[in-house]
């Protein structure tokens, strides 16, 4: 019964629908490829004395770019299990393959289709054709070297919060600067009762299976993840996305949804369901990088205390979810939640108080 039971949530995770914001950035990575591998063919074609227009090249690797996102997002959705806490080289060498087949593969039915369509070569020859063609292997090798590249960029930056890198690379914040941010305090309910039982090491197989499936919430909501303390994880939103869509409380709905449909995974494998409460503020914070033998971007200022405070008052007030009237009041009206005012609090060494809000389903 439990093995059906987990096969069913297995089923239930694999056929969620694809995340919108994903597939965008795929059909995005897909189509700047294609525009390299189109200037690449075209060099190529013009020194072998076997020219083409650049405007059909052009045509056939935008069409190409889509089918391939579209198959490399819905591979990516069915394996994704296969990639959770793999090593580095084994995660960029068998993507960068993946990726390569069907790359290749796609383009060589464009190809062979285009043949069909100027009346040269049958469907087969046209494959046949394109498969001989001494630009062939150029293809494949430049595409294999610029998959193993990217990839190998991606996961490097995945060592480092969202644009960090690239806001180091560019020199912005080498100079402290104030920025408006939202901030979302979400922390393990019963962790240290959870950590005795389990002992060390299941325990902390269970936080990387833990922050692993709020993975798709993080992303799906643009949050930027600014720390991990433990077992509370410290997520971020710039304005312009925090409150886009309710980003901040969909991002924690969406997490409590993605636990739930793992419980019987989560029971069966660590005897606990994960169960979090969270406490969101918003406001103006500093932020600079920091370190010398380790660079860091920080953020400074109240707004960071005042979101701690906040979180820890969940539990003196039975609540999951407490937000200041900062937040509150920038959210948009939704049928899922409403907010229901709890008190206001007086931080130490401040005259302004805080009002809290309750998130209900």
């Amino acid at each position: 019964m439990c093995n059906l039971k987990c096969a069913n949530s297995f089923e239930m995770t694999l056929l969620q629908p694809i995340d919108k914001y994903r597939a965008k950035q795929y059909l995005i990575y897909a189509i700047v490829i294609s525009l390299l591998h189109v200037g690449v063919e075209y060099v190529v074609r013009l020194k072998s004395g076997d020219p083409q227009a650049f405007l059909p090249l052009i045509i056939r690797s935008v069409i190409a770019a889509i089918l391939i996102a579209l198959s490399i997002v819905v591979h990516e959705m069915v394996s994704k299990e296969k990639f959770v806490q793999k090593p580095f080289l084994y995660l960029v060498l068998v993507r960068t393959t993946v990726y390569t087949l069907v790359i290749s593969f796609w383009l060589t039915i464009i190809n062979g289709i285009w043949q069909i369509i100027t009346n040269q070569y049958s469907f087969k020859e046209g494959i046949l054709d394109y498969l001989q063609d001494e630009a062939y292997p150029i293809n494949l090798i430049t595409i294999f070297v610029i998959m193993l590249l990217g990839l190998t960029a991606l996961q490097i930056n995945g060592l480092h919060r969202k644009g960090e890198l690239v806001n180091f690379i560019l020199g912005r914040y080498h100079q402290p600067k104030e920025v408006s941010r939202a901030f979302a305090f979400i922390d393990l309910k019963n962790s240290t009762s959870m950590a005795e039982k389990l002992g060390h090491y299941q325990f902390g197989l269970f936080l990387k299976d833990y922050y692993s499936d709020l993975t798709n919430a993080i992303w799906s909501t643009k949050a930027e993840i600014y720390q991990y303390v433990g077992d509370e994880i410290i997520l971020s939103w710039p304005k312009e996305t925090g409150f886009t869509k309710n980003n901040i409380v969909q991002c924690v709905l969406q997490m409590e949804k993605d636990i739930r449909s793992k419980e019987v995974l989560y029971l069966e494998k660590f005897g606990f369901l994960p169960q979090f409460r969270t406490g969101a503020h918003y406001g103006k914070v500093l932020v600079t990088w920091v370190g010398e033998i380790k660079k860091e971007i920080v953020y400074v200022g109240d707004v960071l205390n005042t979101t701690a405070r906040i979180q820890e008052d969940c539990k003196r007030l039975n609540h999951d979810f407490l937000m200041s009237e900062e937040i509150a009041k920038r959210l948009s009206p939704s049928s899922q939640f409403t907010l229901q005012f709890q008190e206001e609090i007086i931080l130490r060494g401040k005259e302004r108080g805080v009002k809290l809000y309750a998130l209900e389903k």
